[in-house]
């Protein structure tokens, strides 16, 4: 049984490690670690892994350009996020993705254990936070979109689309050669133009092609 752990910060990595020991009981449980994209892709391309524990924030590529390629390369692998954004932020849009499951870091201890036990069971774990996300997101129909997403300035629209991809706003400071906090107020800003609360609801708003 072979696990492969996706973090930047060792002490998390560490963390996770013991939670996952303490919990499984197997003689034969190998658990590697890896700190970027690069090293985890390397990982993965060199083992057969039961499941993938990915954060979002990673230095380089993003958790999310990490779980798009492990999908690309190894549809089949359950690839569960473990971050420290609320499941308001990225839960649906991960899920989409084709995460197996949805985590914060706040209550990995608590929850990791269940999360693996259902997706190796299931296939999936969704939680109760993410279960009244998912409902939330059915019920999401903002009316006129057309009009509504008109008052956007070209950047601002720029700054939704790549909000609604998973993009951090960190890398998309980088990306568009922008500080951190004009992209923040970007973000709020196109947020209220929409109508919008969450980085959810506009991943819901643009999966149905209405800023596409």
């Amino acid at each position: 049984m072979r696990y492969l752990i996706v973090d930047d910060h060792p002490f998390i990595r560490k963390g996770l490690i013991h939670v996952l020991q303490n919990g499984m009981y197997d003689s034969e449980l190998v658990i590697d670690e890896a700190d970027s994209f690069d090293a985890a892709m390397e990982q993965i391309r060199a083992h057969e892994y039961e499941i993938v524990t990915v954060d979002i924030s990673l230095s380089g590529k993003s958790g999310i350009h990490l779980l798009k390629q492990i999908k690309q390369e190894k549809p089949q692998l359950p690839v569960l996020i473990i971050s420290t954004y609320g499941e308001d932020q990225y839960a649906i849009e991960t899920l989409k993705l084709g995460a197996a499951g949805y985590m914060s870091k706040h209550t990995a201890s608590e929850e990791l254990m269940t999360a693996i036990l259902q997706i190796r069971n299931s296939g999936k774990y969704i939680s109760p936070k993410v279960a009244l996300l998912l409902a939330e997101a059915i019920t999401v129909h903002p009316s006129s979109p057309d009009a509504q997403h008109k008052p956007l300035s070209n950047r601002e629209l720029e700054v939704a689309r790549m909000l609604a991809s998973g993009t951090q706003v960190k890398a998309i400071a980088f990306e568009l050669g922008l500080s951190i906090k004009t992209v923040s107020t970007h973000r709020t800003r196109l947020l209220e133009k929409l109508g919008l609360n969450s980085n959810v609801a506009l991943a819901n708003y643009f999966s149905h092609d209405k800023l596409a």
